[in-house]
């Protein structure tokens, strides 16, 4: 069954109302839960059965593929630990991008990326959006508790940083957020050829092995979030794996609209017509919150449907007033730190992930409505 709604923001607000995932609102559902404090660490490790950088030698760091996990969990802080800045991303950020494409290096990306975000959204200052705070404790003891688990697949070249908001919230009604960040093949940067977006999938796996080791993670309760490229990403991982309870794609690229860009419709085409995409179907829940209205293309049915991949519920939300970059928390972060005018839609799009997601994977009964 399909359902392509329409909801004028004012109308989600009004459903919302009650429903606030603030981190001192007790939450209800079929149970009251607790509202838990968001925690973060990052687990580094390799992929020992993939090579990574070319023509060295085994010895080298980046001979097999390096693969970092951005968790997100429920935490039990002390005095002593601290919340994080924004900041801090946008180091890791320039870390990671010093590491995975050695020997090249860069030294000012932070407050680089910073200025870009400050211009692109017309708010606030890069020192301002550095020192932004998060309800988010560096490294800070996790809950004794099973809790199920979301994969988060990033945008285009992108990290999990870019919707720590939701993921803040996710957290605080007890759920781990586990980040496939976009690295493609050596020297890490993402395309849209196959070859390097099936790269963030097959690190998706060996996430999801890797953490399957850990006793506070429930993998009989997995979710699957992807923002833009990731929505495709995440959409192609879910297709091959059997333990997926549900999936969420925000804006995601597995709609793709043609006309363009000839380069990119040809490797798009080459991802839907290799063997395992024609064989295989979505058959988990799945919710797609999309930007209204649609992008103008210069032909007539110029959308790739992938519905017609769907073989479960499915429905599409077409979210008043967003668009494509407000499915991230990179516009409500800047304007906030900047003191702008926040607009309400990414609490929208929030509340309705977080419904989908305690309808699936949690049984809740006081889902939003959709």
């Amino acid at each position: 069954m399909l359902k392509i709604l329409y909801f004028p923001l004012w109308l989600l607000l009004l459903m919302m109302a009650g429903c606030d995932s603030d981190k001192n609102t007790q939450q209800s559902s079929a149970d009251t839960t607790t509202v838990y404090q968001v925690g973060y660490r990052v687990i580094s490790f390799v992929d020992s059965s993939r090579t990574y950088k070319p023509n060295v030698e085994q010895s080298d760091r980046l001979y097999f593929r390096p693969i970092d996990i951005d968790l997100w969990y429920p935490a039990q802080p002390v005095a002593s630990d601290s919340t994080l800045r924004f900041g801090h991303f946008l180091q890791l950020l320039q870390d990671r991008a010093n590491f995975y494409s050695a020997p090249q290096k860069f030294d000012s990306l932070p407050m680089t990326i910073a200025k870009s975000f400050c211009d692109g959204f017309g708010c606030s200052r890069p020192s301002l959006l550095l020192q932004n705070p998060t309800y988010t404790f560096n490294q800070a003891k996790s809950v004794s508790k099973r809790f199920p688990l979301i994969l988060y697949f990033a945008s285009f070249g992108s990290m999990g940083y870019e919707n720590y908001l939701l993921f803040e919230s996710l957290v605080r009604q007890g759920y781990i957020i586990a980040c496939v960040n976009s690295i493609g093949r050596y020297p890490g940067d993402m395309t849209m050829k196959n070859a390097d977006l099936m790269e963030q999938v097959r690190d998706a796996d060996q996430i999801l092995n890797r953490l399957s080791l850990d006793n506070r993670i429930d993998t009989t309760k997995i979710g699957v979030l992807g923002y833009s490229w990731g929505g495709l990403a995440g959409a192609l991982w879910a297709m091959q794996r059997y333990e997926i309870d549900a999936i969420v794609s925000l804006d995601g690229s597995e709609f793709h609209h043609y006309g363009y860009s000839k380069s990119e419709d040809q490797d798009f085409e080459e991802t839907i017509n290799t063997p395992f995409f024609k064989k295989e179907t979505l058959s988990v829940p799945y919710l797609r919150l999309e930007s209204n209205p649609q992008p103008k293309t210069s032909k007539k049915d110029s959308t790739y449907n992938f519905l017609s991949k769907v073989n479960a519920i499915k429905q599409v939300v077409k979210i008043d007033s967003a668009g494509h970059q407000d499915f991230s928390s990179l516009a409500t972060v800047v304007r906030s730190s900047g003191k702008c005018s926040v607009p309400e839609v990414y609490r929208s799009i929030s509340a309705l992930t977080i419904s989908h997601f305690n309808s699936y994977l949690k049984g809740s009964t006081n889902a939003i409505e959709r």
